[in-house]
């Protein structure tokens, strides 16, 4: 830990996966960001061309560090891009969807988002850092990762 918290910015060679992962629990950054990135659940109401973001705390109780659910930890970890991973875990959302609230309208699509803001000196966050929400970003820092219609994964349930 000593020898990489005094490194430069790049991996050393060699260094064992699990040392980094070690680093990166232990919070020993050799740089800034430049910028923080938050994951959003949304799903499109059946008959509804408004997308609305799910509240993941219901999903994913447990914060594990740093304002960030299990599902944000797994997103990184995949690259943030679409994958069977993905698609599992939108499947498991919608079937937890519709057993929390089997009085609210069924979804018809859901996807997986992403935002990024830059930090700024002039207006540093307030009580800490905290996601803003989905419109509070300008689009040009909004992402769409993945959607998928609700009917198609629910009919490849294993």
């Amino acid at each position: 830990m000593l020898l990489r918290s005094t490194a430069p910015e790049r991996q050393i060679p060699g260094t064992p996966a699990l040392l980094i992962k070690l680093h990166s629990i232990a919070c020993l950054f050799t740089h800034k960001p430049s910028g923080w990135s938050s994951y959003y659940v949304q799903i499109q109401p059946e008959g509804s061309p408004l997308w609305v973001t799910l509240d993941q705390r219901e999903l994913f109780p447990l914060e594990p560090f740093g304002r960030r659910t299990r599902m944000h930890r797994l997103l990184i970890a995949w690259n943030a891009k679409p994958s069977r991973k993905t698609e599992h875990m939108a499947r498991w959302i919608i079937e937890r969807q519709l057993e929390l609230h089997p009085d609210q309208p069924r979804p018809a699509a859901i996807r997986f988002t992403r935002t990024w803001m830059i930090p700024s000196r002039d207006a540093p966050p307030q009580q800490g850092w905290q996601h803003p929400d989905w419109h509070e970003v300008p689009p040009t820092r909004r992402r769409v990762i993945v959607s998928y219609a609700v009917d198609e994964l629910l009919m490849e349930a294993p």
